[in-house]
């Protein structure tokens, strides 16, 4: 019985002292989570807990006290990968950068496969200097935990401001971290980096989505890059062999017949939401191939629509030949829907426009020949309806578009006059 009294008695205590220790612990009071951990010397975590509140009190921290209690806490659980990157980041702070190197490399011992514990040996070193070191750090980061590439780029940019490093010692030879990285430069403005990005991706062949190219295009056709734009645009399509159907028709207009999907960029058809608009694909009654594109208009606005439009490169003071199919039910409005071809970059040196399509017509031919002006090399060609001045102005009713295409004009020379 004695013995029965005694083990309860031990028990009790020992629970109850873990229990204070654990009450101690969980308070935000510097002096009570160290009566913890002296209660439980033992539990690294107590340890650990207080030198991190010393290591980031931004009111009163210690980074000596904070470095003392984690080495304790270290001593007690020398196998936590946790407890030495805070050892480390607190003898960072503390300006003993030999010993920090040395705590980070005991993380990484600890949890050889911890992206975190990478990541913060790698920060350490590329604070301290040793680029080359940090970078492949942050690549073994990387190849674990594949949501760190931004912050990656960002870090190592900064830090050398060259791509090179980055293509070289830092991106895993994966397309999702080139295709992150390219768009973090786009995300900066910075396109003859992104653009870097691309080439290296393109070299090392590896795979891409037709998609995955558009904000890159557009940033190029935004700065007036229009070869470096094509050449991607072209190392994209082959990339992802898309069918080509213009390259049969001599057209320059991409997607001509909308028998696939749009990139909504670069230079495929973009079709832009619109209050009172609604498009979709249509496979009833299509001029040719299998589906035409169908535009509706529900009649509850006087619409100013140019939203439906692709940007095609072409040559200066060159004839070209333009045709398209308008399909219409119910256009309701004396202004009507119909192509417009105006020069991208300068449209006062070229503007084109086809007839309206009003009320109900079965498939109709727009076509007409035009010289593109003497600066023209992008063309924008656009579904176009100008708003009414009537007073029952709404537009309502339906518009099919199908075959839509631009030939250079055969045997025509150059017109730059």
């Amino acid at each position: 019985m004695g013995l029965i009294l005694v083990g309860s008695g031990t028990f009790i205590f020992f629970s109850g002292r873990a229990y204070l220790a654990a009450h101690w612990n969980a308070s935000s009071s510097p002096a009570l989570r160290l009566k913890a951990a002296r209660l439980e010397p033992g539990n690294a975590e107590y340890w650990g807990r207080l030198g991190a509140s010393h290591q980031w009190d931004l009111s009163s921290g210690d980074t000596q006290a904070a470095v003392h209690y984690l080495e304790k806490a270290t001593r007690v659980n020398p196998r936590s990968a946790d407890l030495w990157m805070e050892l480390g980041d607190a003898y960072q702070t503390s300006g003993d950068a030999a010993r920090a190197r040395k705590a980070y490399a005991k993380a990484q011992e600890s949890y050889p496969i911890s992206a975190e514990a990478a990541w913060r040996y790698g920060s350490f070193l590329v604070y301290e200097g040793d680029y080359s070191e940090g970078y492949t750090e942050f690549r073994r980061a990387l190849s674990v935990d594949p949501t760190l590439t931004t912050d990656a780029i960002s870090e190592c940019w900064q830090s050398s401001g060259s791509v090179v490093p980055i293509l070289d010692n830092v991106l895993p030879r994966k397309s999702g971290y080139y295709i992150d990285a390219m768009n973090f430069f786009l995300s900066q403005n910075l396109t003859e980096p992104a653009l870097a990005v691309w080439n290296r991706r393109q070299a090392l062949n590896l795979p891409v989505k037709v998609n995955e190219t558009v904000p890159l295009v557009d940033a190029l056709i935004a700065e007036d890059r229009l070869a470096d734009a094509q050449r991607t645009w072209n190392d994209g399509l082959e990339s992802t062999n898309w069918s080509r159907d213009e390259v049969k028709n001599r057209s320059l207009v991409m997607n001509s017949g909308f028998e696939r999907n749009m990139a909504n960029g670069g230079f495929d058809w973009r079709e832009i939401a619109m209050d009172g608009v609604r498009f979709d694909f249509d496979n009833f009654l299509p001029h040719s191939g299998s589906r035409s594109l169908r535009i509706q208009f529900d009649g509850t606005k006087n619409l100013d629509f140019q939203n439906l439009f692709q940007l095609v490169p072409v040559e200066p003071g060159t004839r070209y030949h333009f045709s398209a199919y308008l399909r219409s039910q119910a256009i309701s409005t004396d202004h009507g829907v119909h192509f417009e071809i105006l020069d991208a970059k300068r449209p006062v040196e070229l503007q084109v426009v086809t007839p309206d399509a009003i009320g109900t017509t079965p498939w109709i031919l727009q076509q007409t020949d035009f010289v593109t002006g003497p600066n023209t090399h992008l063309l924008r060609i656009s579904l176009r309806r100008i708003p009414s001045w009537k007073f029952d102005n709404k537009l309502g009713g339906t518009v099919w578009v199908d075959d839509v295409a631009l030939t250079p004009s055969p045997g025509i020379a150059k017109d730059i006059s």
